[in-house]
C-alpha cells in the first residue's frame, strides 16, 4: 500500500484550498482545443467532459456503437488499463487511424489513470 501524498491544512478548523479538480482526478489535456479537464477516478474522459460543460462529439452517447468520439493518446504519462472488447470492437472498425504516432481509444470507455495528452479535432469549450 502506497503513504498518502496528501497534505493536511495548518488550522483543522479550516477546509483546504480549493483547486478547482476533484481530489484523485487525472488531468487530460485535449489538443487542437488546448482544455484540460480533470478526469475523476472510474469516469470517462467523455463523461467527465460533458459534465464540465465541453462539447464532446459524439452520436451514441457513450455506448460504444459509433466511434465518434475516438481520440488519439498522444502523450500518456502513466499506464492506463487495456481496452475492454467492445471498446477493441469498436476501434477495429474505426477508419481514423492514429496520425502523431499514439494510440486510439474511445473517449465514452477510457477511463485515464494518469494525466495524458489527447488528439481529439471538434471538442469546444464552455462559452
Amino acid at each position: 500500500m502506497r503513504p498518502s501524498t496528501a497534505t493536511l491544512p495548518s488550522d483543522p478548523a479550516e477546509p483546504p484550498a480549493d483547486t478547482g479538480e476533484s481530489e484523485g482526478a487525472v488531468i487530460v489535456n485535449v489538443a487542437p482545443a488546448g482544455v484540460d479537464i480533470a478526469v475523476p477516478a472510474g469516469k470517462s474522459l467523455m463523461a467527465a467532459a460533458q459534465a464540465a460543460g465541453i462539447r464532446w462529439p459524439n452520436v451514441c452517447g457513450g455506448l460504444a456503437q459509433c466511434g465518434v468520439c475516438a481520440v488519439e493518446v498522444i502523450e500518456p504519462h502513466g499506464a492506463d488499463p487495456v481496452p475492454s472488447l467492445t471498446e477493441l470492437q469498436m476501434l477495429a472498425r474505426l477508419a481514423m487511424r492514429p496520425r502523431q504516432g499514439g494510440t486510439m481509444r474511445l473517449a465514452c470507455h477510457w477511463r485515464p489513470q494518469a494525466p495524458a495528452r489527447v488528439l481529439k479535432p471538434g471538442v469546444r469549450a464552455p462559452r
